[in-house]
């Protein structure tokens, strides 16, 4: 938990040096560009959902995973499971899992031909009926309606965005850096199998 509250320092500085060498421009295949990303320190819950939205519009593996504990574990809706289990694997994802399929749906948005700022589309709304809760300590739940569209997935298709509910269990460490430890997936309330969730769509190149 240490070394990730290191790391979260490191990007926080990082991320006020716009002038530093490591912001040059990178090589388009590198599917972790970081330079330029917003990342605010997550001292609130919330605050770790805003930094997920934009490390992954920005593609990057490492400040993604640093959005998420070493505790983290993806747990795929019931449904999914049950109707796709025969096709993919949704068993055990957890850190090392998620990194690795994170690094594979950005090396499949890189390599596609739409314009650089169209690869990913990361939409999280906040939900009326499941307000985010005020000062929690410790530990949190966050729900949002989410809207994800990855370029280069073609089993699911561009056109078709990925769309779900999530509730995050965020987790504060020591000191009061907030954390994703679990993401809870769950179809949408109108889920008629036009779309899929994340959960399948990142289970096709996991």
């Amino acid at each position: 938990m240490r070394k990730r509250f290191i790391f979260v320092l490191c990007l926080s500085a990082l991320s006020t040096a716009v002038s530093c060498s490591l912001f040059e421009p990178r090589d388009p295949a590198d599917p972790d560009p970081g330079g330029g990303i917003p990342w605010q320190q997550p001292y609130a819950a919330s605050t770790v959902v805003l930094n997920l939205e934009n490390s992954m519009e920005g593609r990057s593996v490492s400040m993604t995973m640093a959005c998420c504990d070493s505790s983290y574990m993806f747990i795929a809706d019931g449904s999914d499971t049950t109707e796709f289990g025969g096709s993919w694997d949704f068993s055990d994802w957890d850190y090392e899992v998620e990194q690795n399929t994170i690094m594979n749906v950005y090396y499949a948005a890189q390599g596609s031909l739409l314009p650089e700022d169209s690869l990913i589309s990361v939409t999280m709304n906040t939900i009326d009926t499941l307000p985010d809760p005020v000062a929690p300590v410790g530990s949190a739940v966050i729900w949002r309606d989410y809207e994800i569209v990855a370029a280069g997935l073609d089993s699911c298709g561009w056109e078709r965005p990925a769309k779900g509910r999530v509730m995050f269990q965020m987790l504060e460490d020591n000191y009061g850096l907030w954390s994703m430890e679990r993401w809870y997936d769950y179809r949408p309330r109108d889920y008629t199998g036009e779309f899929h969730t994340w959960g399948v769509v990142k289970a096709t190149v996991r």
